[in-house]
């Protein structure tokens, strides 16, 4: 069953959160929906759905190029423009709700792409230039919800596009190294891992503001980091017992 893609426009590093998305529309078969938000008073945002191609074309001419590169590859049917008023963040987060993948650029590692990371409702790729030679999926396993979550996604991915798909594990400091660990600190190791995958796989286990002082925040930290695409896939335990 075919779902929806989202890609967040206008930011920075939207360019490769474009192609990344387009590419995987493409090949999924998935309809992409490309996430523009403006601020009250543009000429976009006048609440009458979705603006026609001269309108978009006037207000924003990157906006319309990748408008019309995605209905040229997709066709109409399977390209919509949406268009958000008001805080980028929040936008894009609830936005997350209806669709099966939201894409943004890494950017600068500004407070909207952290924002989105830790409460979007679907798993999010923070996209990147692609990776030269890039060898498959990698997904990190640490025997968690949330590793499991990423191990299932990322056997969906591999399977979906005939890649490779590769395990790693990072032992926590004083955790005993396994036959196939590494040293370092865990999200350094999964950096290192991950240089030259089509895509890296994480789960999230959302925890709160304790629990990321007390370890940090891995998933984001790679994610923000890395030099390849990054996938982050959410499992919401902010309702369990206190950290």
């Amino acid at each position: 069953m075919y779902g929806s893609i989202a890609a967040g426009l206008g930011g920075a590093g939207s360019g490769p959160a474009f192609a990344w998305a387009l590419d995987e529309a493409e090949r999924s078969g998935d309809r992409l929906v490309l996430l523009h938000v403006c601020a009250p008073g543009s000429p976009l945002a006048s609440g009458r759905g979705e603006p026609g191609p001269a309108e978009v074309e006037v207000a924003d001419i990157g906006l319309a190029r990748a408008l019309a590169s995605a209905r040229a590859r997709l066709g109409t049917r399977r390209t919509a423009l949406q268009i958000r008023v008001g805080a980028a963040p929040a936008a894009l987060i609830d936005a997350s709700a209806g669709v099966r993948l939201l894409v943004v650029g890494a950017g600068e590692g500004g407070r909207t792409v952290r924002r989105v990371l830790r409460n979007a409702h679907c798993p999010v790729v923070v996209a990147r230039a692609a990776v030269p030679s890039a060898d498959g999926v990698l997904v990190g396993i640490d025997g968690s919800a949330a590793g499991e979550m990423a191990l299932e996604f990322a056997h969906a991915y591999a399977g979906e596009h005939h890649l490779p798909l590769s395990t790693v594990h990072i032992p926590q400091p004083g955790e005993a190294a396994g036959r196939h660990g590494e040293t370092g600190s865990v999200a350094d190791g999964l950096i290192s891992a991950g240089q030259r995958a089509r895509l890296l796989v994480l789960g999230d286990k959302r925890r709160g503001v304790m629990g990321r002082l007390r370890t940090g925040d891995v998933p984001l930290t790679v994610a923000l980091d890395a030099l390849c695409p990054v996938v982050l896939v959410p499992v919401d335990q902010r309702e369990e017992a206190p950290l």
